[in-house]
């Protein structure tokens, strides 16, 4: 099996066409916020980032017959009414198909009249060929697919129907540390009832394929007798772990079989893709140190060391004060901080701002709480510290004096860099036009409805957020100030750079900063399921973690509430007709929840804090897709150019 690609992470390439200033690194800001969103900035909860799945992805592995022949067979379990189903294959083309119907009336199965049509299955430009069967008005049951070939080119066979029974699973980590253990989760339930109470107790046998990033595979069995990582006795949630033992991606899936309450097979699988580094980062210190960089501004310094080349870190952590209460005193939460920081002379550094602890009316002894660092490709922790005596000098009268109990900018974003206040009032302000993931000329067709724009292009490409918005910084030097329409991620990367990145974005007049259509915010299915695929093919763009629903939370557990607010988002789905099948791609629709627009699922284009400005029926993610593609509605785009900032 060929090995994963990775996701492209270099920040100052891009094509000469783009006109982009290279420059070393974009300054980052200091992040801060109230003590009342330090729950928001917690980590995000395994639960809140299951995957919950309406389909069986089945490797095909072709054998050879006592004939001489390439075969393929599977009995599979169909627990719901007109079955769809996919193929994919490199050689899928020579591949003859048949699929029967398991009569247990009488011996023998029974032919099934069907006719397959090609099809694609992705995400933006990295699409890959499938073969799609029509098998409308089956009934529940056990078919028996099959495929013969004459070359043995491995591939996949994905199945669903219209069943109300679903698989929710979910990891401990989106990713983790070479030897760290990683548990996974599983339970299934209906969609027919309006409340889940529980889990649904009608799984007989679960197990976890586990293929290591040197391509070897392995089975896990999954267990629900509230042993080992399972926390409690037959309650329908099985559980298994394994330790990720080699740096590279796992892909594990998860396979669950059993009986419906109604008496139907049940066979479902949900696709994990789990990223794993090597890191040896440690705490070298006891306490964090704080002195004045500059007026209101304390430096906290944090000694780590590694023996890696990393040194770029998602650093974030909570200050704490003490108070007086009634005859003696207690610890109060003062503000929470983060910034994305270098590595250098063996410190990672924090900023806090003392107007934070007037405000709180703290004094000594003060610490450090839920500390975590994180690298900048994945937001895996690398190092977690649960608390951290903080030493910080007095705070000066002058400082007192000045602050007058408001909040301001810099106690949100540190200190605007001098060569962007000295353009401030400058005029060239543009709309920047953004695509997304893997992306071709999304808004080339439709530019010229957005009045002075400019056109970011990095077209085919795979970058985390990070490195996507560090190339929107280069692009955004050639202007004094910019907003920003974006399609698909680059919505998730304006934000992204508008959280951690001082740039023109901050320069920006009056109007809405950053506008999306169809973005993952919440990352998409389709990530886990695409990376499999494109290991079959041995092309595509790769895996980005960014976009799967795991690492989509990770990230966006470290975007605060004063960035989300500069969010304008619009999602979309397919037209419902009642004499046609409701999707925007026959072979996403399998894996996505309505309502979806072929790649971005509505509910996980939602950002709380952010503005809705609403969701619209009949365009899809992308050209080639059943309905138009969500860029060209010309009235939304002439509402986001009118109203942009710039």
């Amino acid at each position: 099996m060929k090995k994963l690609k990775l996701m492209g992470v270099t920040a100052s390439v891009l094509l000469a066409s783009t006109g982009v200033m290279a420059k070393s690194s974009p300054i980052a800001k200091h992040l801060a916020g109230p003590a009342e969103e330090i729950e928001l900035m917690q980590k995000a909860s395994p639960e809140s980032t299951a995957i919950v799945s309406k389909h069986a992805m089945l490797p095909i592995q072709f054998e050879l017959n006592n004939a001489g022949e390439m075969v393929w067979q599977k009995n599979v379990l169909v627990d719901g009414e007109n079955p769809r189903a996919l193929v994919f294959g490199v050689n899928q083309d020579n591949w003859q198909l048949d699929i029967k119907g398991q009569n247990s009336l009488k011996s023998g199965a029974e032919e099934i009249n069907f006719f397959t049509r090609k099809t694609q299955f992705g995400m933006g430009q990295e699409q890959f060929p499938a073969t799609q069967f029509e098998l409308e008005n089956l009934a529940t049951g056990s078919y028996q697919f099959q495929v013969k070939t004459d070359v043995a080119e491995d591939g996949y066979l994905l199945i669903s129907s219209d069943s109300p029974y679903r698989l929710k699973s979910f990891t401990s980590s989106h990713g983790a540390v070479v030897g760290e253990e990683v548990s996974v989760s599983a339970a299934a339930f209906s969609t027919e009832f309006a409340v889940v109470k529980g889990n649904m107790q009608f799984i007989d046998n679960s197990y976890l394929n586990i293929t290591a990033p040197d391509g070897t595979v392995r089975e896990v069995s999954m267990f629900d007798d509230g042993v080992a990582s399972d926390k409690a006795a037959l309650d329908g949630q099985f559980n298994a772990s394994f330790r990720a033992e080699y740096p590279g991606l796992y892909q594990v899936q998860v396979v669950a079989q059993g009986i419906t309450p109604k008496g139907q097979p049940f066979l479902r699988t949900v696709e994990h893709i789990i990223p794993v580094i090597e890191s040896d980062l440690m705490l070298n210190s006891k306490a964090a140190y704080g002195a004045y960089s500059a007026p209101h501004k304390i430096d906290l310094s944090l000694a780590v060391g590694t023996n890696l080349n990393r040194n770029r870190f998602r650093v974030m952590a909570e200050v704490w004060g003490t108070k007086s209460a009634g005859k003696g005193s207690e610890e109060a939460a003062v503000s929470w901080l983060s910034t994305i920081a270098e590595l250098k002379d063996g410190e990672l550094t924090l900023q806090l701002d003392d107007r934070w602890l007037i405000a709180a009316g703290v004094a000594a002894p003060f610490s450090l709480k839920n500390i975590r660092m994180e690298d900048t490709e994945h937001y895996i922790s690398v190092l977690e510290q649960s608390s951290l005596d903080l030493l910080l000098p007095t705070i000066s009268q002058k400082s007192f004096s000045d602050y007058d109990g408001g909040l301001y900018e810099s106690m949100l974003k540190g200190e605007k860099p001098a060569d962007l206040i000295n353009q401030e009032k400058a005029a060239g302000g543009k709309l920047m036009l953004v695509h997304g993931y893997c992306s071709g000329d999304a808004w080339g067709p439709v530019q010229s409805q957005f009045s002075n724009n400019v056109k970011f292009t990095d077209f085919n490409q795979n970058r985390s957020h990070d490195a996507f918005a560090r190339l929107i910084d280069s692009y955004g030097d050639n202007f004094p100030s910019f907003g920003v329409v974006a399609h698909s991620q680059g919505g998730a990367a304006s934000l992204h750079l508008y959280t951690y990145y001082w740039s023109g974005l901050d320069n920006a007049g009056s109007g809405r900063l950053i506008q999306s259509v169809g973005t993952p915010y919440q990352g998409t299915p389709l990530a886990g399921n695409l990376a499999a695929i494109g290991d079959i093919f041995g092309v595509g763009c790769g895996y980005n973690s960014n976009l799967t629903v795991s690492g989509g939370g990770a990230w966006l557990s470290g975007i605060p509430t004063w960035a989300r607010s500069k969010v304008n988002y619009y999602t979309t789905s397919f037209t419902k007709k009642w004499w046609r099948p409701d999707w925007c791609n026959f072979a996403s629709d399998i894996i996505l929840s309505d309502p979806e627009d072929g790649t971005t699922e509505k509910a996980r284009g939602q950002v709380s804090g952010a503005v809705n400005r609403g969701h619209v029926t009949g365009q899809c993610h992308t050209e080639g897709m059943r309905d138009m593609a969500q860029t060209r509605d010309g009235g939304r785009n002439s509402t986001m150019s009118a109203n942009a900032a710039r």
